[in-house]
């Protein structure tokens, strides 16, 4: 996607989602336009339900059948709470376990690098970004990929920033691994109960 798309969408959504709007500048033109978003005519409740629905389905690049078959798991999961269902499915995705390691950039980049090959999943070779991965799976780079030019450059310097408290990365071996579950917190950034009324209606 188009870092102009990028930026238009999430001055649309009202939410810097992608890595490139997460700029201070972008935060001081959002500042600026507020009191003319003062003016416009009150969302209506639909209009609230697919904004918070379309934030979290660019945020972690998904399509819309996916986010609506997670959705229906996590309705019909009796185990735990539809919020902690859903956080559950969304976070143990190969592409997120892997962007949540801190040691790339964005989520779309580690969605591309599991798509060409570059990473195994317990020893085997997998393209499947959305492969749902258990705290017994152990994620690392193929031996192929890691004399290539990018892997060479993101291996020979530190993290991009610090990996997620659910994540651990072993910067000596280069490998990923789930160390606990995610837990839906109420300060989430997503409104989970909205996305489901979204669906629910």
């Amino acid at each position: 996607m188009k870092p102009v798309k990028q930026y238009k969408l999430s001055k649309r959504l009202n939410m810097p989602i992608f890595e490139k709007c997460q700029t201070s500048k972008f935060a001081l033109r959002e500042q600026r336009n507020t009191k003319f978003k003062s003016f416009r005519r009150p969302m209506s409740r639909f209009g609230q339900q697919l904004i918070e629905k379309q934030k979290l389905r660019f945020s972690y690049g998904i399509n819309e059948k996916n986010l609506k078959n997670y959705v229906s798991f996590s309705l019909k999961n009796q185990t735990k709470s539809r919020e902690d269902s859903l956080l559950e499915l969304l976070e143990s995705r190969l592409d997120s376990v892997v962007y949540n390691s801190g040691f790339i950039p964005t989520r779309r980049m580690a969605r591309q690098m599991i798509s060409h090959g570059h990473f195994l999943v317990n020893g085997k070779k997998t393209k499947v970004p959305s492969r749902q991965i258990k705290m017994t799976d152990q994620i690392s780079i193929r031996e192929g990929s890691k004399k290539t030019t990018l892997f060479g450059q993101l291996t020979g310097s530190k993290p991009v920033r610090k990996a997620t408290s659910f994540v651990k990365f072993d910067e000596k071996n280069f490998t990923i691994s789930m160390e606990e579950v995610p837990k839906y917190l109420d300060s989430s950034i997503y409104d989970f109960a909205t996305i489901f009324e979204f669906y629910l209606r």
